[in-house]
């Protein structure tokens, strides 16, 4: 009867502020533990209304509503009961002041993307509970499942014997507590919410926050290639989560250049430990792809760290020849001009033409990108007489500079370089040769 009447004189807003002013909250977290399902579905009714008072969300903070609801969440037999505090969940974590705190509490019990779901749809997130996921964003299993239910039933029956005594005894979520359901996934590298071995398995995975991931990933990157201890296989599995993130969904990559990360990725081109270059030049090039990200390229020092870098690893002078020829073919402001004189790129890719290694290792596609960066440059209106000045001193670069087609190239495919095959306007491919006739044909053979 009383549940009933406070279901009445909750929807009056004076009551809701004097039941905020009794703190009676406590009480009636106690009751859920006894009730039946219509008595339990009453008190969370209550607690709806009284939840848009933000004194209501505060104590129900501090008395530990989140240990009583997530426990009828997770553990009670009745689907809609556990919908409806999904709902209630969506309302608390809603609140300005208090509702950061709940849900950052909620996420220590659950992957967030379980909270999320509360917001979006109370119902989604009941199915999610109960299913098996395995994918970018989500490992949850039936060992992690009886995980959390466990924990939360324990650690909820603990508090309520507690409370029994003391009903104002306040709950505090100890500051090295760790997530329930970390256990399952302890071994996987987590980012941002998205594990990546995942990811890079599913690059073209929907992300629910891909701005807030883009983020995340970049900030990992840049703290691994700029600390003292590196552990190789992280550096090796974050680096492939850039570059498949950036490669599936290139729009992503327009807001580098502002998260301030480009200066660090060309400074590290010059780290001792080989490995930073060879992960900083395979970002790099992703990034070449996005004209923004060049603009970007632009702004910073990056020509003389990208030969400092190509230097260190000469296995990726490819994939960096590659890149500079997506940057000259997006760019030749004066900005970028000025650092391809200043850092002698020019002789330095002149250098490369005249490498035989490339041709020997079966990276003779190169050459053809150098050719078409180089030829880019002399498009530059403030430096483009400068740097052909250079060129025509080359003898290397007169061997060069009038080839088109049955260039450098070979017909074997290599991925990521310019191959044979179908011709791409732009590029310098492999041709199928053919003899031409040294003589006219027979005037027999020409038909009228």
């Amino acid at each position: 009867m009383a549940l009933e009447l406070l279901t009445v004189v909750t929807n009056n807003k004076m009551c809701v502020e004097n039941i905020a002013d009794c703190r009676v909250c406590t009480l009636l977290l106690l009751t859920l533990r006894g009730l039946s399902s219509n008595g339990a579905t009453n008190v969370l009714n209550i607690f709806h209304a009284l939840s848009s008072n933000t004194k209501v969300v505060k104590e129900l903070l501090q008395q530990g509503a989140v240990l009583y609801l997530l426990n009828v969440f997770c553990n009670s037999t009745n689907p809609a009961l556990r919908q409806q505090t999904a709902e209630l969940f969506s309302k608390l974590t809603a609140d300005k002041l208090t509702g950061p705190k709940i849900r950052i509490h909620l996420s220590k019990f659950l992957p967030v993307i379980f909270v999320d779901a509360m917001q979006s749809s109370p119902e989604a997130s009941v199915h999610m509970f109960e299913g098996n996921h395995e994918n970018p964003e989500l490992i949850w299993n039936d060992q992690s499942r009886e995980s959390v239910c466990g924990s939360v039933k324990q650690i909820t029956a603990d508090l309520y014997k507690e409370q029994l005594v003391k009903p104002n005894t306040p709950w505090h979520l100890p500051s090295n507590f760790v997530p329930v359901y970390q256990g399952v996934d302890a071994d996987e590298l987590e980012v941002g919410g998205v594990y990546l071995r995942l990811f890079i398995s599913q690059p073209g995975w929907v992300l629910r926050k891909p701005r807030e991931f883009t983020v995340e990933i970049m900030n990992s990157f840049t703290k691994i290639i700029s600390s003292t201890k590196l552990h190789g296989e992280t550096l090796e599995t974050v680096t492939q989560a850039v570059c498949c993130l950036f490669a599936m969904q290139p729009t992503l990559a327009e807001h580098i250049p502002s998260l301030g990360h480009l200066p660090t990725v060309f400074k590290q081109m010059a780290n001792k430990n080989d490995a930073i270059p060879n992960a900083c030049i395979s970002v790099v090039h992703v990034l070449s792809d996005n004209e923004t990200c060049v603009q970007g390229f632009a702004e910073t020092d990056c020509m003389k760290p990208l030969i400092v870098g190509m230097k260190a690893r000469p296995d990726k002078v490819g994939l960096a020849c590659e890149a500079l020829h997506r940057m000259f073919s997006k760019n030749i402001s004066p900005k970028l001009m000025a650092q391809v004189v200043q850092s002698g790129l020019v002789a330095y890719l002149l250098q490369l033409l005249d490498d035989t290694a490339l041709q020997n290792t079966g990276m003779s596609s190169t050459k053809a990108q150098i050719v078409k960066s180089l030829k880019a440059m002399t498009h530059s209106l403030e430096y483009g007489e400068q740097i052909q000045e250079e060129l025509n001193k080359s003898r290397t670069w007169a061997a060069y500079k009038d080839q088109m087609h049955d260039l450098f190239i070979s017909n074997t495919s290599v991925a990521g370089y310019l191959t044979g095959g179908p011709a791409v306007a732009g590029y310098l491919t492999a041709a199928p040769t053919r003899s031409m006739p040294q003589s006219p044909p027979s005037v027999e053979d020409v038909t009228p």
